[in-house]
């Protein structure tokens, strides 16, 4: 499709398209489609008047060759080859000026009217030498090629073919009545015959151009989808389609040439990563279109902030206010030019975390929500000299922020950079060391503190690294969440855990349950009850042996659902225990629904313990909560004897921690198995 063919500005003319009056002087109710029908025309056509101008003066010299053959005229015959021959091919001179093409229908029109007039003016002559002229069928013949010719061979549009063949059908009229020398009845014969010509030639001239509209119609509308199509495929490709703002790919090609400038002018930029913090919990609250809405409005809001006047005082001499795009799901970035030190930076930073906090309301309930901002600063040229660094600065800075308690700006430094290459290179060993067999479990004795006995064990992974040694799970476990590996060390923990508890049936060691911590992701897959029921055909033990650990935060994130999945664990037969209690928002209602058999009490109220005051009362009172309510209740981190004799004395026998064991490798767990093995069956033969 040729630019003058390009839809008309403004996107609503083309439901007009369709109209076309059947009028006499064809022409489309909307102007614009007109203008573009009209331009499609020239376009094509033109080459076809230039064919026939050339097909026009072929029959010309062929007449006069005919004529001269048939009746050796000579002076009148002349005339075609010295009068209208040198017309039309003054006609194709004019046709091959590109500059004075721009009204070339009519000026072509033109030049056949005069055409047909030195012809007629031949004609007579002719009948005056004696020869066959206008009182002929030569004469009709001519004007009927002339008509045919005008209205459809030459190629112009009606309106003009209409013009010019009525010129021609009154200058035949006129020869045909004041100098062809007929009677009055034979020259009313020959205009009646006329006449017909003319209307049929007309009519067939009105008919292909209104099928020539119609055609163009279709295929105008083709094009037009066609290129609707590509510039909204061009618009997915450049810019965000729920706010309008440029993408990744366009950011980078607006922020290179406005460091370039920076770069000549010696002045600096910034830019900014915005990361919109809990924008997730609307999305789950109020559904995606609502989140939608809410991001949109903010990046209104943060583009209002770059067009007006708030960051004038900042960028006065720059040449633009900024360009922001939208990064990813919740990140938006900024680059502010002429912004050179990070004083101003940080101004600009305040006013646009200011900007996010502004409460929005969602429409499903009309209900006011704040939400916050952290953001990253990159500097140019200091911190990188290309938008890539620039823009992955500017991200790591944002991520250290949010680790700090988000709502806040940061900016970057080298010591930034480092921390993220450490943990990539960390999530990086963390992947080989699944694949690899790199992660063991070290296994922690539950006692019973009256004897000493062990009576459960809890399984804990540790990265057995083959130049760092051994690894806690605390260095790599919120890694492994974040990074999305805690499903297949989850998995590796399990099977594991499994084989360890088929290991000790074997062997005839106690039949011990043991422990094993589930991270959150777990209360939302769908095939964790599938898998564990595989677990147990597998290693072919009984799901009592097997205790899962769940935190009272994960529980908490939709009672509902983990009420259900708890319940399903329960009726398999699985053992459930509330791990970390009190750490989070704990609540009675909730723990009187979870159906746990199982209650640990934090470490956190056990450091203190033995000195008595809230944390003494708090442990006492979840003891008794716990018994009340039939579960058995662990106490964790127990390292001195006299956290031991408190909890004791408040009926708290089942306790785990340094001061009987620490986390073990497997071998020497399974000895204190053997040995008290040993030493249940010396004491049953003793007595």
């Amino acid at each position: 499709m040729r630019a003058s063919d390009a839809p008309p500005a403004g996107g609503h003319d083309a439901c007009n398209a369709p109209v076309l009056p059947l009028r006499l002087l064809l022409r489309f109710a909307n102007a614009a489609w007109e203008r573009r029908f009209v331009a499609h025309y020239a376009g094509t056509y033109f080459r076809f008047a230039q064919a026939s101008l050339l097909l026009g003066l072929s029959l010309i010299v062929g007449d006069y060759l005919v004529d001269c053959l048939a009746h050796r005229a000579g002076g009148a015959n002349l005339l075609r080859l010295t009068v209208a021959a040198p017309v039309l091919l003054a006609a194709l001179a004019y046709s091959l000026q590109p500059r004075w093409r721009r009204h070339w229908q009519p000026v072509m029109a033109g030049f056949i009217v005069t055409a047909a007039l030195c012809l007629f003016v031949i004609l007579v002559r002719i009948d005056a030498e004696g020869g066959s002229g206008l009182q002929t069928w030569v004469g009709v013949l001519n004007f009927t090629f002339l008509q045919f010719y005008c209205f459809v061979v030459l190629g112009v549009q009606f309106r003009f073919a209409l013009v010019s063949g009525l010129a021609i059908l009154a200058a035949f009229e006129y020869a045909l009545w004041a100098h062809a020398g007929l009677s009055p009845g034979l020259a009313a014969y020959w205009s009646y015959h006329v006449l017909t010509l003319f209307v049929l030639a007309a009519g067939i001239g009105w008919w292909r151009e209104f099928l020539l509209r119609k055609e163009f119609v279709a295929r105008a509308a083709l094009d037009d989808s066609r290129a609707a199509a590509e510039r909204r495929a061009q618009r997915l490709a450049h810019y965000d389609e729920t706010t309008g703002l440029p993408n990744r790919r366009l950011f980078a090609e607006l922020v290179v040439p406005a460091l370039e400038r920076a770069r000549r002018s010696g002045t600096g930029c910034a830019v900014l990563h915005v990361e919109i913090e809990h924008l997730g919990k609307v999305h789950e609250a109020y559904g995606r279109g609502q989140g939608d809405a809410v991001l949109a409005g903010i990046a209104q809001r943060v583009r209002s902030l770059i067009r007006g006047g708030d960051l004038a005082a900042v960028e006065q001499a720059a040449e633009r206010p900024g360009v922001l795009a939208r990064l990813g799901d919740n990140a938006f970035s900024l680059l502010i030019a002429d912004l050179d030190c990070q004083e101003r930076a940080s101004l600009v930073s305040q006013r646009l975390m200011a900007a996010v906090m502004q409460p929005v309301t969602v429409d499903a309930p009309a209900q006011p929500l704040q939400l916050s901002a952290s953001i990253g600063v990159a500097m140019f040229p200091g911190d990188a000299q290309d938008a890539a660094g620039l823009l992955r600065c500017a991200e790591l800075a944002a991520r250290a922020a949010q680790g700090a308690g988000g709502g806040r700006h940061q900016f970057f430094d080298e010591a930034l950079n480092a921390r993220h290459r450490d943990r990539m290179r960390l999530e990086s060993e963390l992947r080989q060391a699944i694949d690899g067999g790199q992660l063991c479990l070290h296994y922690q004795p539950k006692v019973d503190a009256r004897s000493g006995r062990i009576v459960g064990a809890e399984a804990l992974v540790r990265w057995q690294h083959p130049v760092r040694g051994l690894i806690a799970p605390g260095s790599f476990i919120p890694l492994a969440e974040e990074s999305g590996l805690i499903v297949p060390i989850t998995d590796h923990v399990l099977h594991a855990a499994c084989g360890s508890l088929r290991r000790w049936a074997d062997r005839g060691l106690p039949a011990l349950p043991l422990s094993v911590n589930l991270p959150a992701v777990s209360l939302a897959d769908a095939g964790l009850l599938e898998r564990l029921d595989a677990l147990m055909q597998q290693y072919g033990v009984r799901p009592e042996r097997l205790v899962l650990e769940l935190t009272e935060t994960m529980l908490l994130r939709d009672v509902a659902a983990a009420v259900e999945l708890l319940a399903r664990l329960r009726a398999r037969g699985f053992g459930l225990s509330l791990d970390d209690f009190g750490t989070g928002y704990s609540s009675l209602s909730y723990l009187r629904r979870l159906p746990m058999s199982e209650l640990k009490i934090d470490r956190s109220f056990i450091t203190d313990v033995a000195r008595g005051g809230r944390d003494g009362a708090l442990a006492a009172a979840v003891i008794t909560l716990g018994r009340e309510l039939g579960l058995q209740v662990v106490a964790e981190g127990v390292e001195t004897a006299e956290q031991s004799a408190f909890l004791l004395a408040r009926g708290c026998t089942l306790q785990q921690g340094y001061l009987f064991h620490r986390p073990l490798p497997r071998e020497q767990f399974e000895r204190l198995l053997e040995g008290q093995r040993t030493h249940a069956i010396e004491a049953q033969a003793g007595a």
